[in-house]
C-alpha cells in the first residue's frame, strides 16, 4: 500500500510539470483501485491494486490516439480513443499465485465538472488476454474514474 501512495504522490508532482499533463484515481478492471499519469503526447501509464480476491498489483501503459467533442449542448462531453498492455501479478492466500497479460483496444467518454479542473471518465477495453489458470482467451476490461487537469 505504501508503494501505490508513493506512486500516486509521484504521479501528482509530475502532473504539474506540464499544463496538459495530468493525473487521475479510478476503480475497474484488472486494476480494482488504481492511480493513473497521462502525458502530453497521450501516453497513460497506470499503477493499481488487483481486482482478484489477493494480494497483488496490477499496471498498463495505454496510448491515447485521439480525441474529439461529442457535442452534446450544455455539457463538456469528450470521447477518446486508444489502445495498449495491462499486466497484473497476485498471489492468493488458498490457490497460490497467477499472472496475466493482455493487449486491447479502448474507448471512453469524459465529462469535464462546469468551473473545475476535474473531469469524470468511463472507458470500455476489449482485446484478448493470456493468463496463468485459464490461458488464451477474450479480455473485457474497463475503468470509471475522476482526471485532476
Amino acid at each position: 500500500m505504501r508503494k501505490v501512495l508513493a506512486v500516486a504522490a509521484l504521479m501528482m508532482v509530475l502532473s504539474f510539470a506540464s499544463a496538459k499533463s495530468y493525473m487521475g484515481v479510478f476503480s475497474g478492471y484488472p486494476e480494482a483501485i488504481g492511480v493513473q499519469y497521462t502525458m502530453d503526447s497521450g501516453m497513460r501509464f497506470s499503477i493499481g491494486l488487483p481486482v482478484f480476491g489477493g494480494f497483488g498489483v496490477a499496471g498498463s501503459a495505454d496510448m491515447i490516439m485521439g480525441s474529439g467533442p461529442l457535442g452534446v449542448e450544455g455539457f463538456d462531453l469528450n470521447y477518446y480513443y486508444g489502445a495498449g498492455v495491462s499486466a497484473f501479478f497476485v498471489n492468493y492466500t488458498f490457490y497460490g499465485s497467477a499472472f496475466g497479460v493482455n493487449g486491447h483496444g479502448l474507448l471512453g467518454v469524459e465529462w469535464m465538472i462546469p468551473d473545475t479542473n476535474f473531469g469524470v471518465f468511463s472507458e470500455a477495453q476489449i482485446g484478448a488476454e493470456y493468463d496463468s489458470y485459464f490461458a488464451f482467451g477474450p479480455f473485457f476490461g474497463g475503468r470509471f474514474g475522476v482526471n485532476f487537469r
